[in-house]
């Protein structure tokens, strides 16, 4: 069963309970791919992917430039060349052309990978977030929007989790002041 079935039973059956206990019971919900993409970090991370990704693109277009050049020649050189030698120039091409397809599929797994690697560390974060948010507003259920089919707006909490991860982000890279340049000079 995934994890978001899960969830939503457990929501489910929380919900179902006594109208008493639902009283007591705080929901709240944030959208952790809105989050990502609105954190200094998620922005640096996003930044680093493309710059990746276009770098690699680079040099995918340009092989497959130089591939459609060397097709073009072959197909203008056709009635010049014997028929051995268009087989072999043909075959040569379809080789070159699965190894750009490979290059690609390769690319396309190494760019996957960083991205799972870059936000995998991002969203642990966040999630140490949202617990110390649920500990400390007592909430009974926070669940990823993604999740969800509908809620109201004010149970919305994405804007205090970028707050927080922003401002947790900003205190961790703050240099520390010293405690010596805090105490008067000693006579």
């Amino acid at each position: 069963m995934s994890r978001v079935a899960q969830v939503l039973i457990a929501a489910g059956f929380l919900l179902s309970t006594s109208a008493a206990f639902a009283e007591d019971m705080k929901l709240g919900y944030v959208d952790m791919q809105r989050a990502l993409n609105e954190t200094e970090d998620g922005r640096k991370a996003k930044e680093k992917l493309k710059k990746d990704f276009d770098q690699k693109q680079k040099e995918l277009d340009e092989q497959q430039t130089q591939l459609k050049k060397d097709i073009e020649d072959l197909h203008k050189k056709r009635t010049l060349l014997p028929a051995d030698k268009v087989r072999e120039k043909e075959a040569e091409l379809r080789s070159r052309l699965e190894k750009v397809q490979q290059t690609y599929v390769r690319h396309q797994q190494d760019l996957s990978g960083k991205e799972q690697k870059e936000t995998a560390k991002i969203f642990e974060r966040m999630t140490k977030i949202i617990q110390e948010l649920a500990a400390a507003e007592n909430f009974s259920l926070i669940v990823d929007k993604s999740a969800l089919v509908f809620a109201k707006p004010h149970l919305d909490l994405t804007n205090e989790l970028i707050r927080r991860y922003n401002g947790g982000a900003q205190k961790a890279s703050a240099p520390a002041a010293p405690a010596a340049a805090k105490q008067p000079p000693k006579k």
